[in-house]
């Protein structure tokens, strides 16, 4: 795992040992911040199910002014702190949560300036939906500017007839192998 661009491009990052967290491939987080670009500069940015927080390092990497990592797993948050000493990231510029990131989202407000959340939730379970979910319900705020959730190719949104995807006409999703990034956009 490594800071693909930016001010720590380059950067080798300690990986998680065994198959409890799956890291981002460099392939589908090239483009998720070729979709991003835009919108981090100045942006808070919230890494959620952050893992070792590749994602987030990749974000205050590419300018974005904050990114708060939130993991239910202290293993994961470990991990998380020793990448952004690892990096120098300044103190002030992140804040790291041991969380059940869906229950943290749905009481979190979001801030007046510019926010971009990204989740990245275990593949196998319903989560994908739910952060999906609450993040629609989030993005209607004046701060928001985008929403990545990832999941994999062979997620089936109708595993619960009451729930479909409630942004299926709203979000584009693109395909990265056996990953899916469903993409939300600001209100129109």
């Amino acid at each position: 795992m490594r800071v693909i661009s930016g001010t720590w491009r380059g950067r080798v990052l300690k990986s998680p040992k065994g198959q409890a967290v799956r890291p981002t491939t460099d392939r589908v987080k090239e483009a998720l911040f070729s979709m991003l670009a835009g919108d981090l500069p100045g942006a808070l940015f919230l890494d959620l199910c952050c893992g070792a927080g590749g994602l987030g390092i990749e974000a205050l990497s590419r300018g974005a002014q904050r990114a708060v990592f939130v993991d239910i797993a202290g293993a994961s948050l470990k991990l998380v702190q020793e990448n952004l000493a690892l990096c120098g990231a300044a103190p002030g510029s992140f804040e790291v949560i041991q969380s059940d990131a869906l229950r943290w989202l749905e009481k979190w407000g979001p801030p007046e300036g510019p926010w971009v959340a990204v989740a990245d939730p275990p593949y196998r379970s319903g989560l994908p939906w739910s952060m999906l979910q609450e993040l629609e319900r989030l993005r209607t705020g004046p701060g928001f500017r985008r929403a990545v959730v990832e999941h994999g190719s062979g997620f089936d949104p109708t595993w619960d007839p009451e729930k479909t995807w409630p942004t299926l006409d709203q979000a584009q999703e693109r395909k990265y192998g056996r990953s899916v990034l469903a993409i939300l956009g600001p209100v129109s």
